[in-house]
């Protein structure tokens, strides 16, 4: 099986020609929530920037999951705009171990799809609906300027424009790196970030990589982090892992990191790859995962996040993508009137704050108690014999602690 996914997603104007003119709206980020977002604000005639600190397609560290929300949103993006055409694979069997103990079940909900086809044909949606396409670009400043936010950039030959725009979204991932006003950034600005915080570690294995069949998630939990393995549409391996910053001081390597948690939890059962691999293969890294930012800036209402940016929980198992969409909706119903203009910041601001809580508050409460759960392999490993005893239940719980339920309301 081969990876179709763009290559040539080339720029459409450079830093100095994107600093000329303002913009109805910038877009930070081009993961799922900002291409998303940049698509269905271009359809309504806006005047829209998607710009990038890197090139597409690049690898991201992910599970490379998308829950029922993710593909409900995907389907509501593919209808308001250009149709989309991912070649998501279905999901059709879960596997959970932990201290040797594996329980399998059917678990017939969700797709995969890898980062490198997501974001490239989600950007690729968006140049296609009228967006403006800036890569090799890294936003890093930005203040207010009347009715305008002026955005710093450096592009790629290290210049810097000012980029000026009615409206600005952060879509920027964990990273925090844009500042207001040369780096004047309160403590109270700061995301808040919980004790005990983790981080994402990610690597793709090639096709030989192990035995692990198509469709089929595995999760791994061991003391400090757990990993999620995964077979791509290309036949690689994706191994996106949490993990505790000192479980990584105490070992050699993330690699040894990755490969302790595995051994831990299989124990003497086969793992469904060749650990030994891991040590080959080049391991990515993420900020600390669970952060609380915010929807949007109360000290400048022109300016919002979606995404990762607005805040995370540690994942499980593709939750974080489809909050990304929902977010990108959400954001883009709140900034467009129904005549296709922008709303007024205050009252956009407002909207967009109330709607994201409504529809994604439970999600996340939900995703932070199986996160806290997940501390303990042997609350884990206790739950995985159990379920050999209640076999009819092990599917709902399933579905239940990684929030992939077969359907699900999206907030018109």
């Amino acid at each position: 099986m081969t990876c179709h996914y763009e290559t040539d997603l080339n720029a459409s104007v450079d830093s100095q020609i994107a600093a000329a003119d303002p913009w109805d709206v910038v877009i930070v980020g081009a993961g799922p929530a900002g291409s998303a977002a940049a698509t269905l604000l271009a359809k309504n005639g806006l005047r829209v920037l998607l710009l990038d600190r890197e090139d597409l397609p690049r690898p991201k560290v992910c599970g490379c999951c998308l829950s029922p929300m993710a593909l409900s949103e995907l389907d509501i993006l593919s209808r308001q705009s250009t149709p989309l055409n991912l070649q998501i694979q279905s999901l059709k069997k879960l596997t959970i171990a932990s201290q040797g103990y594996v329980s399998s079940v059917p678990y017939a909900t969700g797709g995969v799809l890898s980062r490198l086809n997501l974001d490239t044909q989600l950007a690729t949606q968006a140049v296609a609906t009228g967006t403006t396409w800036l890569p090799n670009t890294r936003a890093f400043r930005w203040q207010t300027d009347g009715d305008f936010v002026l955005l710093s950039v450096r592009s790629k030959n290290d210049e810097i424009y000012q980029i000026q725009t009615r409206r600005l979204l952060v879509a920027a991932g964990l990273h925090n790196a844009i500042r207001r006003d040369h780096n004047h950034f309160s403590e109270k600005k700061r995301p808040k970030r919980p004790p005990h915080n983790r981080i994402g570690l990610g690597a793709t294995l090639p096709s030989i990589g192990g035995p692990l069949d198509p469709e089929h998630l595995i999760m791994a939990i061991g003391d400090g982090g757990y990993c999620g393995l995964i077979r791509l549409e290309d036949n690689t391996i994706d191994v996106a892992a949490a993990i505790h910053p000192s479980k990584l001081r105490n070992e050699k390597s993330p690699a040894e990191a990755l490969s302790h948690i595995l051994s831990e939890a299989f124990n003497s059962s086969t793992c469904p790859i060749n650990i030994s691999t891991l040590k080959e293969m080049p391991i990515r890294a993420t900020p600390q995962l669970t952060h609380q930012t915010g929807a949007i800036d109360f000290d400048c209402r022109k300016i919002f996040r979606i995404g990762d940016a607005v805040g995370y929980i540690e994942p499980f198992t593709g939750e974080g993508i489809g909050w990304a969409l929902r977010s990108a909706r959400l954001a883009s119903e709140a900034l467009v009137t129904e005549d296709g203009r922008l709303r007024q910041a205050d009252q956009a601001a407002a909207r967009y704050h109330r709607r994201y809580h409504q529809s994604l508050a439970w999600h996340h409460r939900r995703c932070r108690l199986v996160s806290l759960a997940l501390r303990s392999p042997h609350l884990v490993s206790t739950s995985i014999q159990l379920a050999g005893c209640f076999p009819s239940l092990t599917g709902t719980v399933a579905r239940l602690i990684t929030g992939n339920f077969p359907t699900g309301k999206a907030i018109s």
